[in-house]
């Protein structure tokens, strides 16, 4: 009962302070600085690679070798490796020159590194369970937030494009080795196979020699696709990928089942065996070298624009029903409270007087020492 009077007791000088704060508040509200959003949504590239799209090799791999490491190294962390690139400090320098916001932030004085973090502070990046990247921008002027939110896109394109082509250029220039390494054996064993049909004789070996000789090749291949697989992860990747583990196991295998098959001393079988066994790897070696020529002339974007950042037409902050109503809640709740604590103080001073008089005897005695 007692609140409830104090309240009628106060209830103009309360609708008053509500008034006033609130009037305050919307004040203040128009004079914030108007700020614009804009927003370009992505979506990733279906196939990610090593690196989550920067790498076209595994999907390559992935092609000519569906049972071994492509098929695992494929990866659904592509949007995480674009965040990466999208808050690196060499994105954020180029819209920094490009869009001169140390000019539009006023902060020619600063640090770029001061640059740097208003910039990120005024960038918002979110991505979905299925990897859609949605990218905000927040400006004064909503044409430049358009065309800085699209500008992101095109410098994470930029780096992308970038980091794959060193990737496939390093990729080609290590099956390149390989190729000729086993051109130069191909070449070789040829020679050897030659050179001993001349001086014994041509040498027609039975189906099951050959059979044989077939199965050991495409034993060897495998091996020999293997160790280019288990090289690839290891230079990307390092080797602590679990998928290391896994590669060198399957290499065992293969070693053990090559093991089994006996060293036959019949040479002509030996030498036969040799030339099929480069040939086998040739076969896998050579439209993996030429996909990684190619690989390595791409200059497509990595990632698609879904939906074009375009100017905002109504501004994103300040929110001023927002800041206005915060505020009238906030003078509502200190009024009350206000009420409530002199309440509370009334109560105290008439139920217990004595404590009421040490009180302000002590309050007194303090406040004139």
């Amino acid at each position: 009962m007692e609140y409830l009077l104090a309240l009628m007791r106060w209830k103009k000088q309360l609708a008053l302070f509500v008034l006033a704060t609130t009037l305050l508040a919307a004040g203040v509200s128009f004079l914030l600085p108007v700020w614009y959003k804009s927003t370009v949504t992505l979506l990733p590239p279906r196939t990610q690679g090593l690196l989550g799209g920067l790498s076209p090799f595994s999907a390559l791999l992935r092609d000519f070798a569906p049972t071994g490491a492509a098929a695992r190294l494929g990866s659904s962390g592509g949007s995480v490796n674009y965040l990466a690139i999208l808050h690196s400090r060499r994105a954020s320098e180029t819209m920094i020159r490009r869009f001169d916001l140390a000019r539009v932030y006023g902060m020619e004085d600063e640090t770029m590194e001061e640059i740097i973090k208003e910039f990120e502070d005024n960038l918002n990046i979110e991505i979905d369970d299925e990897g859609t990247i949605k990218l905000e921008i927040l400006d004064r002027d909503s044409v430049r937030a358009a065309a800085m939110a699209n500008g992101m896109v095109e410098i994470l394109n930029t780096i992308a494009i970038e980091l794959g082509t060193s990737e496939a250029r390093s990729n080609r220039m290590f099956l390149e080795k390989r190729l000729n390494e086993a051109r130069g054996e191909l070449a070789a064993s040829e020679v050897k196979l030659k050179e001993f049909q001349e001086k014994k004789g041509i040498i027609v070996l039975s189906e099951d020699a050959k059979a044989s000789a077939a199965a050991i090749g495409e034993l060897y291949a495998k091996k020999v696709r293997t160790e280019l697989e288990l090289a690839i992860l290891k230079k990307t990747t390092g080797d602590d990928n679990p998928v290391v583990a896994q590669l060198l196991l399957e290499e065992r295998e293969l070693d053990r089942k090559l093991s089994t098959y006996p060293a036959l001393g019949m040479e002509s079988f030996r030498l036969f065996r040799d030339v099929l066994i480069q040939q086998k790897i040739q076969e896998f070696l050579v439209p993996m070298f030429e996909q990684a020529r190619l690989e390595e002339q791409k200059d497509l974007p990595v990632v698609v624009i879904l939906d074009k950042a375009v100017p905002a037409e109504r501004k994103a902050l300040p929110k001023r029903m927002m800041i206005v109503g915060a505020a009238g809640l906030s003078a509502v709740i200190s009024g009350l409270l206000f009420v409530a604590g002199a309440v509370r103080f009334r109560l105290f001073r008439r139920e217990q007087p004595d404590r009421y008089e040490m009180f302000r005897a002590a309050f007194g005695g303090k406040a004139r020492g």
